[in-house]
């Protein structure tokens, strides 16, 4: 489970400094496409968790870049 874990995280990694590289746009959408090929790859039974974990880590990044300008 810890190499499973620190795929995750490498991944979450990726997909936060893709975001605040290039912001939305196509290169952020070719990031989170391999990201999630790789860990679906890897992981194929996981398949629905991982979208879903995708999608949280999206939010939780959108939330992170709006308070930026509050902070």
């Amino acid at each position: 489970m810890n190499s499973q874990r620190a795929d995750y995280d490498l991944a979450f990694n990726e997909l936060q400094h893709a975001v605040s590289e290039h912001g939305p746009g196509p290169e952020l959408d070719a990031v989170l496409g391999a990201i999630e090929d790789r860990l679906i790859g890897r992981y194929p039974e996981d398949e629905h968790a991982i979208h879903e974990l995708i999608a949280s880590w999206l939010v939780t990044l959108r939330v992170q870049t709006s308070l930026q300008g509050f902070i």
